[in-house]
């Protein structure tokens, strides 16, 4: 089986946000360091990394995701408006900065290894909970979500469940630094039974609404 090469000097761009792949993420670009990042990344057809920053110290963690670039609007002063898609895990090696002032990175992809020992019913079990997770966000926040478009997918559905959890990052950078789909599913099964729990509370305190919005993964 052939190995994909490593990551050379790919552009890393430190956020307040951890990608999943599949996650589409809106993004303001403003600074110039950054607006030569992008600019570079659509003359060479490239992506760049997402990283999540360190709150005190400003540095990248060692997981990340590719993003690829699928939309972007430049406007007048020079700043742009761009929308990418996570593609792919990956793992840095080293980090350094460029020639232009923005962080490059070296290192390797991370795929997510599958797990066999997840049953049937363990992930039906998953799937039950992420819906009724879904409708306790959605009654809280006067939403409505397409519960008929969750993915039976074990891979799938842990990315998913990853991406809809209203958790702090440092729970997120958690559950995409798992290697395996079935230790992340089985992580989170125990955030989801106590947010589960939290917005059960917090629903009853919520009165119905006659209009709600629409929100779908597409």
């Amino acid at each position: 089986m052939k190995t994909k090469p490593g990551l050379v000097d790919v552009p890393l761009f430190p956020l307040n946000v951890v990608l999943f792949p599949g996650q589409t993420l809106p993004l303001h670009i403003f600074e110039p360091r950054y607006r030569n990042m992008i600019e570079r990344c659509v003359s060479e057809k490239s992506q760049f990394g997402v990283v999540l920053a360190d709150e005190d110290t400003g540095e990248p963690s060692i997981i990340g995701t590719l993003a690829k670039i699928t939309q972007l609007k430049r406007l007048p002063d020079g700043r742009m408006n761009i929308l990418c898609v996570g593609t792919e895990r990956f793992q840095l090696r080293d980090v350094r900065v460029g020639e232009d002032d923005y962080l490059l990175g070296n290192g390797s992809f991370f795929p997510f290894q599958k797990n066999n020992r997840i049953s049937r019913d363990e992930k039906r079990q998953a799937l039950r909970r992420l819906k009724l997770y879904l409708k306790r966000l959605a009654k809280v926040n006067q939403l409505e979500f397409q519960l008929d478009q969750l993915p039976r997918n074990t891979s799938e559905l842990a990315v998913l469940t990853a991406i809809v959890l209203q958790v702090p990052l440092e729970d997120k950078q958690e559950l995409l630094n798992i290697e395996n789909v079935g230790d992340m599913l089985e992580f989170e099964q125990r955030i989801l039974q106590d947010e589960i729990f939290t917005l059960g509370l917090m629903a009853k305190a919520v009165p119905p609404v006659e209009e709600i919005g629409i929100f779908s993964r597409n």
